[in-house]
């Protein structure tokens, strides 16, 4: 039986369900927010100003695969993509890494309060904001 509309469930419902279930699962979405976040950011980029992934590519003066890749968000993004994202396209990107549960105290007020993504891994946790 083919549930209706109104009780199909979300992207969302549906990771937090297998997320429950599943711990190595749980921990590669966290490990990949950064990506997602990078992914959002430039997605958001090429829309805004009505751009194919070949002229974003152009742009940046990479192969467009490349820039698939990025907006898969499944992939790490080097500190060299994000030189580059940032240089080319304007954004700004924000990270901070500091001991797990301690608050950074070197962020502005701006960037504490715009964090897309967290991730925490051996005592330490990882913040990334992003701006255009």
């Amino acid at each position: 039986m083919t549930p209706r509309i109104d009780q199909a469930k979300t992207h969302g419902e549906l990771v937090a369900e297998q997320e429950l279930a599943d711990p190595e699962f749980r921990e590669e979405w966290e490990r990949l927010s950064i990506a997602r976040a990078v992914a959002a950011s430039v997605i958001a980029y090429r829309a805004d100003h009505a751009l194919t992934q070949r002229e974003l590519a152009a742009l940046l003066d990479v192969p467009q695969p490349q820039v698939a890749r990025v907006e898969s968000g499944e992939y790490e993004p080097s500190h060299k993509t994000l030189m580059r994202l940032a240089g080319r396209l304007g954004l700004e990107f924000t990270i901070s890494i500091t001991a797990a549960g301690r608050e950074p105290t070197q962020l502005t007020k701006r960037a504490r309060e715009g964090v897309l993504a967290t991730y925490e891994h051996s005592q330490s946790a990882l913040r990334f904001s992003a701006s255009r």
